[in-house]
């Protein structure tokens, strides 16, 4: 296991959290230079490329703790209008092209709602051919989206 000096595992900390050399800086009074001169000696030691593989690789390691992964689960923010839309109409399991024609727009954009619906009710994470059914059941559970009768009778 790689060990930091106290300095450098600051700094990466720092780093990590998504601060600037010059705000990490600032926090330590250190100069901007002497960020990125402690910073580089970090890199060196762990044999990082850049930023994002220091923190990646002083995760694996142990140095710095790892995020939790969310699990997929509520949404953080309701439906937009148009994904609650997309979704409804694609509820029959039609086509993207299907769908597209029936709200006149196009296939791409009926896609990009579809997945941004998929990460709003947390379903993202399924297998491709499970996301869609998947979507509509939550959304009909959470009640963002008419039940399949009154679909029907509309």
């Amino acid at each position: 296991m790689t060990k930091l000096p106290p300095r450098e595992l600051e700094v990466l900390k720092l780093v990590a959290g998504g601060f600037t050399h010059k705000e990490i800086g600032e926090r330590l009074g250190i100069t901007h230079k002497g960020v990125t001169a402690t910073f580089n000696r970090a890199l060196l030691r762990l044999g990082a490329l850049n930023a994002p593989h220091a923190v990646h690789l002083a995760v694996q390691e142990g140095i710095l703790p790892g995020r939790a992964r969310r699990r997929p689960g509520p949404a953080r923010q309701p439906l937009t209008e148009r994904q609650a839309l997309v979704l409804v109409a694609a509820a029959d399991g039609a086509s993207l092209t299907a769908v597209a024609a029936r709200l006149g727009t196009t296939r791409q954009q009926i896609a990009s709602s579809l997945s941004g619906a998929y990460i709003r009710l947390g379903v993202h994470g399924l297998p491709r051919g499970e996301k869609r059914a998947a979507a509509v059941a939550e959304a009909r559970r959470r009640g963002l989206i008419p039940p399949a009768e009154q679909e029907r009778a509309a």
